[in-house]
């Protein structure tokens, strides 16, 4: 079975910039495409997972986000074999509201791939811009990288000390985690 690794979106494949509400917001990180290019070729599967409460906030619809992420899936070259991601809101409506398991830092999109996708996490891997992304690994056989092309590092590492977790590595961006990643494998 091809290893998996899971990718945060914002942040990690395109500038944080709050909620991309539309596919003219998006813009994709110039490191982006290539890094998963090299992960691909060495024989990874890939899988975006993303918390988007913005649904749930009534910012923007299941039809705008599928938008967003086909401009994304175009500008990616079609590598990701998979996006996944959370509507949810504790405090949102629209139907979205309330408790659920699929939310960073829980871990249930990483359930959900396995489940729908029958992906192994043996030998995979979890990159993301803060501690919430990497607080879903918990427990899982992934390795973790954390990216420093998102939020402030400060803050998510001090969130992941208070969560009595650290990163297996830290990179500048994507390119520093594939390097690692491809190294380490």
């Amino acid at each position: 079975m091809r290893p998996t690794v899971f990718l945060d979106r914002d942040g990690t494949l395109n500038r944080e910039v709050g909620f991309v509400r539309s596919p003219h917001m998006l813009e994709v990180l110039p490191f982006a495409r290539p890094s998963l290019q090299r992960l691909h070729d060495a024989g990874y599967r890939l899988v975006v997972v993303t918390n988007q409460s913005g649904i749930a906030r009534g910012l923007y619809s299941e039809n705008d986000l599928a938008a967003v992420h086909a401009r994304l899936h175009h500008e990616l070259g079609e590598l990701p074999d998979a996006y996944l991601h959370c509507p949810h809101h504790p405090d949102g409506a629209h139907g979205y509201g309330g408790a659920c398991a699929c939310r960073k830092p829980g871990p249930g999109l990483l359930h959900q791939a396995r489940t729908l996708l029958g992906v192994d996490f043996v030998g995979g891997a979890l990159v993301g811009d803060s501690a919430r992304d990497l607080l879903m690994a918990r427990g899982l056989p992934l390795r973790t990288v954390l990216v420093r092309s998102g939020k402030p590092v400060a803050a998510e590492r001090a969130a992941l000390q208070a969560a009595a977790m650290t990163a297996d590595h830290e990179a500048d961006d994507l390119v520093g985690a594939v390097d690692w990643l491809l190294r380490t494998h």
